[in-house]
C-alpha cells in the first residue's frame, strides 16, 4: 500500500525518523505545525514512502480554500489513486456540487464506501477555515477507518484542548521540528562542532536556513546579512548571493529565475518558459541548451522543490514556496518587461491542465482579459462551485470601467454575488454592468460571442426582474445560437447547453412556452451528444414547464425518463433539478397527493432565498395550503415570500403581478370575491375569461361567467393557451351550464371536459371550483355516465357565496347594523358597545373583507349575498378611519 500522489524525496535529503514516525502515532489525527520552512512537508512525505497504509496526498494551493473545491480535489485524487468504485459518488463530484450537493456530506459517503482503511495527508491545511477543519474532524470521528495527516503554518481547529474529549489528535510542534546538532552537522556535511552548525541553532534551527547555507556555501556573515533576519529575508539574500558570486551556477540560477513564474509546472511548461525568456533576452548572451528535467531534479536535489507523480499523469514540480517568491521578486524586479508574457504561458498551461483558477488568476495578473474571458465562458460552473470567493477577493478592486467593458466577468460575479444570498445589491450592480457591455460589444462579436453576449443580457435582465425588456436579446440570442456553424458551435465549448437552458427560461417566464420548451429540448439533445451536464438541466426544466403548463403526461414520462439516468448527487435537490421537483410537486397535486407535492417542494428550501424560480415555488406552496384547507397559513407564507424577496430586490413588479393570480386564489378560498377581483385590478393581463369566470361562479353569477367564456372564443385569449387553461375553460363552461339547470347544453360540455381532464392527467381545475359549481358539476356529469369517481375525492377549495359560516355571530351582528349606522358611534349606540370596541371590530371585519372602507365593505357584503347591495342613501357616507 502506499500514499498516491506524495512528492518524490530527492536523494540528497536528511532522513529524519523521529520527525517523520509521528505520523504513525495511532492517534486519528496527527498534524504538524510550524513556520515554513521547518521540513514538516519534507517529514509528511518521508512518512509517505514508507507507510504500510493506503491514502491520498493532498497539497492546497492559495488561501482560503472552499469546500468544494476541497472536495472536487480529494475526489480527483482518489480517483487518481483507484479507489472510487463506480457506484461511489465521488466519481461525479463535479456535477454533484454543481447541483448544489452539500460538499461534507458528499465525501463522507465517498469515503464511507472506500470501507478500508484510508489516510487523508492534506498538506498546509490551514488554508481550509475553521468551519472547514470542524468538518473534518467530524468525517474522521465518524468513520473509524479514515485518518487525517497534516500539515499547517498556521493555528488550527486541531490544536484546541477541547477537541481531545471527542477524538485523539497528535500535535507534532515547532519546536520538535527543528534540526538538533547532528541533523544540522549531517545537512552540512560539517563538523558538530561546525561554527555553520551554531549559525543554524541560532536562527532557531529552520531546515531551510541550513539548507540555503549548505547550497549557498558562504559564510555566516554572507548567508545571514543582519543578526535576526527573518526567513525570506535569508532567502533574498540567498538569491543575491548567488546572482553576486562568480562561482554560481548561472544556467540553473537563470532556470529557476525563469520558472519561478509557475508555482507548479512540468518538464515541458519549464522548456516553453526558457524559449520565452530567451526571445526576452533574460541573462546574459545565448543559453546553452538545457534540459528542463534535468534543472528540476538538480532544484529538488538542492532541496528548493519536490517532484509529485499522480497515477496516469505527467510528473509536475512544486518549488518550496519560499523559494518561489523570492525568486518571482527577482524576476520582476529585474525583467519586468517578461513577466507579463511568461505568466500568460503559465495560465494557458494551467488552463490546458485543467486548473481553471489558476489560469483566470494569472490572466487578470498579466492583464489579459479577453483570455480570461475565455476562461469564465468555458469553465464558469467550475469557478462558481469550487472558487466563488477566491474569485470575489480577486477582482475585489477591479474598477467599474474594466469590468464594463469584459462582460463575462462581469456575469461571473454578479451570479457568484447573487448566490450568497447576503449581497443582493452588488449583483444587480454587476447585472446592469454586464448588460451595458453586452451590449457595447455585440456588434463587433463573434457569432459564438454575440449568442453568448445576447445570452448574457437576457440572464441579467430576468435575474434582475425585468422579464419583458429580457425578451428581444433571448430572441436574438436564439437565432443567433441556432445559425452557428460547427467551426462557431465548437468555439462555445461546454457552455451550449448552459446558454440554451438560459435562453429557454427567459422565454419560459416571458410566456412563450413553445420557445422555451424547443430551447430545453436542444440543450438535452446537446447534452446527450456531447457528454455535457447540461443536457440533464434541460431535461428537467422540459418537465417543469410541460408541468406548469398542464401537460402531464408528457412530464410525467420526462419525470420517469430523468430518473433512469445518472445524476450527481445533489442534483435533483438543487438549482440544476429544480425544475424537476416542480414538475413532480404539478404531477403530484393533479392527483391530490399533498404530501409528495410538499416533500418535493421542500426539498429546494435550502436554495429559497436565492434561487429565481421562488415565484412558482410560493404558488406551488399556495396550492398545497388552500387544498389542504389551510387559507390562513396560504395567505401568511406567500406575504412573507413577498416581503422576503422584497428586501433582496429580487420581487419586482412583473414577478408580484404574476402572484397576484395566486392571491386572487387565496381570496376566493377565504370566500371573498371582491378581495379577489381587487388582486387583480393592476395588471389587466391577468384578468382573463377564466381568470373572472371562476369570480363569476363564486358570486353565483353563472349566466355572467358563461358569457366571458364564450366571448373569449372569437377573441385573443383564444389563441396560445395551454392545456391548463384549456381544461379549466371547458370546466369553468360545464360548471355554469350545470348552475344554469341548462340539460341540453350540460351533458356534452360535462364529457368534454372530463374526456379533457383525463387526456391530460388534471384534477385540479375540479378543486378549484367554488363548492356549489363543483357539486353541480359532479351530478351533471354522472346522470350522463361519465364515471366522475376516476377522478377520485376532489378537495373543496372555494366556497360559494353562500356559505357565510366564516363570520362569527359577533361579526354577524356588526354586519346588520352597518347598512343603517351612518358612523362608528352610531354602531356603537346599536351594538351597547363602547367606540373603541367597534372601531377594533370593524378593522377587523375589513381584513377579512379585504377592504378599507365602509362603502367597499358593503359592497363584498352583498357580493358574497349577505346583505343586499347598498341602495342610495339621502346623504353620502363618508369612509371612517379604523381608528
Amino acid at each position: 500500500m502506499t500514499i498516491s500522489g506524495a512528492p518524490r524525496l530527492p536523494s540528497a535529503v536528511t532522513v529524519r525518523p523521529r520527525v517523520s514516525d509521528r505520523f504513525s502515532e495511532p492517534a486519528p489525527i496527527v498534524i504538524a505545525r510550524a513556520p515554513a520552512g521547518h521540513g514538516k512537508t519534507v517529514a509528511m512525505a518521508q512518512w509517505s514512502s514508507q507507510t504500510t497504509t493506503a491514502g491520498v496526498w493532498i497539497r492546497l494551493r492559495g488561501d482560503g480554500v472552499e469546500p468544494r473545491a476541497f472536495v472536487q480535489l480529494v475526489a480527483d485524487e482518489l480517483m487518481a489513486a483507484g479507489a472510487l468504485d463506480e457506484a461511489d459518488p465521488l466519481r461525479d463530484v463535479a456535477d454533484a456540487l454543481a447541483g448544489g450537493a452539500e460538499p461534507w456530506e458528499l465525501l463522507r459517503g465517498g469515503l464511507r464506501r472506500i470501507g478500508a482503511p484510508w489516510d487523508l495527508v492534506i498538506d498546509e491545511i490551514d488554508r481550509l477555515d475553521v468551519s472547514a477543519q470542524g468538518a473534518l474532524v467530524e468525517i474522521v470521528r465518524d468513520l473509524a477507518h479514515v485518518r487525517l495527516r497534516a500539515t499547517a503554518r498556521r493555528p488550527t481547529i486541531f490544536e484546541e484542548p477541547a477537541l481531545g474529549a471527542s477524538v485523539d489528535v497528535s500535535v507534532i510542534s515547532a519546536s520538535e521540528l527543528v534540526l538538533t546538532r547532528t541533523e544540522t552537522a549531517e545537512l552540512l556535511a560539517v563538523d558538530a562542532a561546525h561554527e555553520l552548525v551554531e549559525d543554524v541553532a541560532a536562527h532557531g534551527g529552520v531546515p531551510l536556513f541550513a539548507q540555503l547555507i549548505a547550497v549557498a556555501q558562504v559564510d555566516r556573515d554572507a548567508a545571514t546579512g543582519i543578526p535576526g533576519a527573518t526567513l525570506p529575508e535569508v532567502v533574498d539574500s540567498f538569491v543575491r548571493m548567488q546572482v553576486a558570486s562568480p562561482s554560481v551556477d548561472a544556467t540553473l540560477l537563470r532556470f529557476i529565475t525563469v520558472t519561478a513564474a509557475a508555482e507548479t509546472l512540468d518538464a515541458e511548461l519549464a522548456t516553453h518558459l526558457l524559449a520565452v525568456a530567451d526571445e526576452a533576452g533574460i541573462g546574459d548572451g545565448a543559453a546553452p541548451d538545457v534540459d528542463a528535467a534535468t534543472l528540476l531534479d538538480r532544484a529538488e536535489a538542492e532541496g528548493l522543490g519536490l517532484w509529485t507523480q499522480r497515477a496516469g499523469q505527467t510528473p509536475s514540480f512544486t518549488y518550496t514556496p519560499l523559494v518561489r517568491e523570492a525568486f518571482e521578486r527577482r524576476l520582476r524586479a529585474e525583467y519586468p518587461g517578461a513577466v507579463r508574457e511568461l505568466t500568460m504561458v503559465v495560465a494557458r498551461w494551467e488552463f490546458q491542465s485543467g486548473r481553471v483558477f489558476a489560469a483566470l488568476r494569472g490572466a487578470a495578473q498579466a492583464e489579459q482579459w479577453t483570455f480570461a474571458s475565455r476562461v469564465v465562458r468555458s469553465s464558469w460552473n467550475e469557478l462558481l462551485r469550487n472558487h466563488g470567493a477566491q474569485v470575489r477577493e480577486l477582482f475585489r478592486d477591479a474598477p467599474l470601467s474594466l469590468l464594463r467593458k469584459h462582460p463575462l466577468l462581469t456575469t461571473l460575479l454578479a451570479i457568484d454575488y447573487n448566490r450568497t444570498g447576503r449581497h443582493r445589491l452588488r449583483a444587480l450592480e454587476y447585472f446592469a454592468l454586464a448588460r451595458y457591455g453586452a451590449r457595447t460589444q455585440r456588434a463587433t462579436a463573434s457569432p459564438a460571442d454575440r449568442a453568448v453576449l445576447r445570452a448574457i443580457e437576457s440572464a441579467s435582465l430576468r435575474v434582475s426582474g425585468q422579464v419583458s425588456a429580457a425578451l428581444a436579446p433571448a430572441r436574438d440570442g436564439y437565432e443567433t445560437l441556432l445559425s452557428l456553424s460547427p467551426a462557431d458551435r465548437d468555439e462555445l465549448d461546454r457552455t451550449e447547453s448552459t446558454i440554451l437552458n438560459q435562453l429557454g427560461t427567459t422565454f419560459f417566464y416571458a410566456g412563450h412556452s413553445d420557445l422555451a420548451l424547443d430551447a430545453f429540448a436542444r440543450s438535452t439533445a446537446v447534452g446527450e451528444a456531447r457528454g455535457l451536464r447540461g443536457g440533464l438541466q434541460g431535461l428537467a426544466l422540459s418537465a417543469g414547464a410541460m408541468a406548469v403548463a398542464g401537460d402531464i403526461p408528457e412530464a410525467r414520462a420526462l419525470i420517469s425518463q430523468a430518473h433512469d439516468l445518472d445524476w450527481p448527487d445533489g442534483w435533483l435537490q438543487g438549482y440544476m433539478g429544480s425544475f424537476l421537483q416542480v414538475a413532480q410537486a404539478m404531477s403530484a397535486l393533479e392527483r391530490f397527493d399533498l404530501d409528495t407535492a410538499d416533500r418535493h417542494i421542500r426539498s429546494l428550501d435550502p436554495h429559497r432565498e436565492t434561487i429565481e424560480h421562488w415565484p412558482l415555488l410560493a404558488h406551488a406552496d399556495a396550492l398545497i395550503s388552500l387544498l389542504r384547507g389551510e387559507v390562513d397559513r396560504a395567505r401568511f407564507e406567500l406575504d412573507a415570500e413577498i416581503r422576503l424577496q422584497h428586501r433582496r430586490r429580487a420581487a419586482s413588479a412583473q414577478t408580484i403581478a404574476r402572484l397576484a393570480r395566486t392571491r386572487s386564489l387565496i381570496e376566493l378560498a377565504a370566500g371573498n370575491p371582491v378581495a379577489a377581483d381587487r388582486a387583480l385590478e393592476k395588471t389587466r393581463a391577468l384578468r382573463t375569461s377564466v381568470v373572472l369566470a371562476r369570480i363569476d361562479l363564486t358570486r353565483r353569477r353563472p349566466d355572467e361567467a358563461l358569457r366571458r367564456l364564450l366571448g373569449a372564443e372569437s377573441g385573443a385569449q383564444s389563441r396560445d393557451r395551454s392545456s391548463r387553461v384549456m381544461a379549466e375553460d371547458l370546466v369553468l363552461r360545464a360548471a355554469a351550464w350545470a348552475l344554469m339547470g341548462d340539460e341540453a347544453h350540460t351533458g356534452d360540455a360535462a364529457r368534454a371536459a372530463f374526456e379533457y381532464l383525463a387526456n391530460r392527467q388534471q384534477g385540479l381545475a375540479l378543486a378549484l371550483l367554488p363548492v356549489d359549481a363543483l357539486d353541480a358539476l359532479l351530478d351533471a356529469a354522472a346522470a350522463v355516465g361519465v364515471d366522475v369517481a376516476a377522478v377520485g375525492e376532489v378537495p373543496r377549495v372555494i366556497p360559494s357565496s353562500r356559505h357565510i359560516s366564516r363570520f362569527t355571530p359577533r361579526e354577524l351582528a356588526l354586519i346588520h347594523a352597518l347598512p343603517r349606522a351612518r358612523s362608528n358611534s352610531e354602531l356603537a349606540g346599536e351594538l351597547s358597545v363602547s367606540l373603541n370596541t367597534v372601531k377594533t371590530q370593524l378593522r377587523g371585519l375589513y381584513r377579512k373583507l379585504g377592504v378599507g372602507t365602509r362603502e367597499e365593505a358593503l359592497t363584498a357584503l352583498a357580493a358574497l349575498g349577505v346583505m343586499s347591495p347598498p341602495s342610495r342613501y339621502d346623504e353620502p357616507i363618508a369612509p371612517e378611519p379604523f381608528g
